[in-house]
């Protein structure tokens, strides 16, 4: 699974709701939030690849 279908994009409605979870949210929150959820979401992707790959090549060792 990519990135792309990880991480949530802040549309009216995910706004709406960190708004209801936060309140007023500045946009320095904004990008921590959003900053964690990608860090997550990349360190799945890097498990994904290592158990996917018995060599544990990564993928830009081979690119």
């Amino acid at each position: 699974m990519g990135l792309n279908e990880r991480v949530a994009i802040i549309t009216e409605e995910n706004m709406n709701g960190l708004l209801r979870l936060y309140g007023e949210i500045d946009i320095d929150n904004l990008s921590r939030i959003v900053n964690n959820h990608l860090k997550v979401a990349i360190g799945e992707i890097e498990d994904d690849l290592r158990k996917n790959n018995p060599h544990n090549v990564t993928k830009e060792q081979v690119d």
